[in-house]
């Protein structure tokens, strides 16, 4: 056996084979005829060449006469051979020679006495009339499906005689996938990655810099969101107001004056032309951000509005409040539906609209169907929620726990925690964190001794932390498009933050 250097672990023989492979899916053949006559290595042995043919042609007995040169188990040639004749058969009905069919599936399919269940059911197709019928009950393309059945075909193929396709794409894409998995501060486009060189983010590229300070509140600010495009920053205040800032230069384009009392919450509709504030004098407002000017304002809820959530229509919101009560709303003020619910503290609609995800003094997330308000779901956590962060996807929650000082992410599909960060400090406040950088790749939170922490989404670990801030860090947000962190603090600022190598 040979190798292609010393102390290499690719083989000489494999390695041309898949070069000729790629060489050939790619409509390289002269190439790839080059390669073989020169290496003398040949990509493909002659009976798996005929035997590519003989089933693309549908000359089922000369491919049956190869299967015994193909490296197949024993155990696994009266499967092939079943595949074979199935394929035999239906091409038989798709032509309506119901005769001939019958003589394959009594002399050639049965004395196989393979998957007897997938018998029954092809016999069953000799009643049908229509042929499309046939091919929507066995998910089956007439002669097209050949190329499928050589798939089958290559499970119980050895691969050293039939190559899986793409199998040098295949090795190749596993490499960039497991140097972006591996790569701690990735936050890079794809198209940045290179196969002339190992891949890796530097920490530099992350945010770290403080490039604006904010300072126009006159009191605590609670918490900040991005528009869905980026242009505008909301950040509401103790100070009883939400201030919108163009992102461009971080000036203030709007001061939102109406509420009074603290701003708990603020939600962006889908199109980034309106704004829910929610505060703690028990109103919801709906803002028009384009024209600057307040929409409406509702007032059935009785104590402090926690949250909101947007469905992605942009004419409907769900509202939570510490009075145990959680409605869907139309923004005309009507309440559509009232879901059950205890103390709410935060709210998530999932992308699609279908699913409320709410958090809840019981320690719980529960998640409800929109349309029906039934319950979907309970999830019992260890410890006090604080605050709540879907992911893109909507598959996964991030919490925010006050005493064990955590935040776990949850899989949502699955009911399990995938992943727990620790290293920020919490205990008496509610302090928010969030998702960030490209694809989501980290996870970012304020904390009570002054700092913004930032870890690696996918293995847990504390990569940064920001210090700047001279009292609680209550809530960051991630830009959509730039590599853009923001703060907001309990010393009545906001820091923007952006890493030293400049984009």
């Amino acid at each position: 056996m040979e190798f292609l250097r010393p102390g290499s672990l690719i083989k000489k023989e494999e390695f041309f084979r898949l070069i000729s492979q790629a060489l050939r899916e790619h409509g390289y053949n002269q190439a790839a005829d080059t390669l073989e006559n020169e290496s003398g290595i040949i990509y493909e042995e002659d009976n798996m060449t005929q035997f590519h043919d003989n089933i693309l042609n549908g000359e089922w007995k000369k491919a049956e006469s190869l299967l015994p040169f193909l490296k197949i188990k024993d155990s696994d040639i009266k499967t092939c051979l079943f595949l074979i004749r199935q394929q035999k058969y239906l091409e038989l009905l798709e032509k309506r020679n119901v005769n001939k069919a019958l003589i394959v599936l009594r002399k050639e399919l049965t004395p196989l006495q393979v998957n007897l269940n997938r018998l029954y059911e092809l016999s069953s197709y000799l009643m049908c009339t229509n042929i499309e019928d046939i091919k929507k009950r066995s998910n089956w393309n007439g002669e097209d499906s050949r190329s499928n059945l050589l798939n089958e075909l290559q499970n119980y193929i050895s691969p050293s005689v039939m190559i899986p396709k793409h199998r040098l794409e295949t090795l190749v894409e596993q490499s960039l996938q497991f140097q972006k998995q591996n790569c701690l501060y990735h936050n890079t486009s794809d198209e940045s990655i290179s196969l002339f060189i190992d891949h890796k983010c530097l920490r530099e590229k992350l945010p770290k810099i403080t490039t604006h300070i904010l300072d126009i509140h006159s009191d605590e600010v609670w918490n900040v969101c991005f528009s869905p495009d980026g242009k505008y920053l909301a950040s509401g205040s103790k100070d009883s107001t939400t201030i919108i800032w163009d992102t461009t230069n971080f000036q203030l384009k709007y001061r939102l004056y109406g509420h009074t009392d603290a701003i708990s919450n603020m939600y962006w509709s889908p199109d980034g032309t309106q704004l829910l504030t929610c505060s703690n004098d028990k109103t919801i407002k709906l803002w028009d951000i384009i024209n600057e000017k307040l929409v409406h304002t509702y007032e059935e809820h009785t104590e402090g509005v926690t949250s909101c959530a947007w469905l992605p229509c942009g004419t409907k919101f769900v509202s939570g409040s510490l009075d145990k009560c959680l409605y869907l709303w139309n923004v005309n003020g009507k309440i559509l539906h009232q879901y059950p619910s205890s103390r709410v503290t935060d709210i998530a609609i999932s992308k699609d609209g279908t699913r409320l995800v709410t958090i809840c003094y019981e320690k719980k997330i529960r998640i409800f169907n929109v349309e029906t308000g039934e319950e979907i779901s309970s999830i019992q956590e260890t410890d006090f929620i604080t605050s709540l962060c879907l992911s893109n996807d909507s598959r996964y929650a991030l919490l925010n726990l006050r005493s064990i000082q955590e935040i776990h992410l949850w899989d949502l599909e699955e009911q399990r925690i995938v992943q727990k960060y620790s290293g920020q400090k919490q205990g008496r406040f509610v302090i928010r964190s969030c998702f960030g950088g490209i694809n989501q790749t980290f996870i970012a939170s304020g904390s009570e001794d002054y700092k913004v922490y930032i870890w690696n989404r996918k293995k847990g670990c504390l990569i940064s932390s920001l210090s700047g801030h001279t009292a609680s860090v209550n809530s960051v947000a991630w830009h959509p498009t730039r590599n853009l962190l923001v703060s907001a603090s309990d010393d009545n600022t906001i820091r923007c933050w952006e890493n030293e190598l400049q984009d």
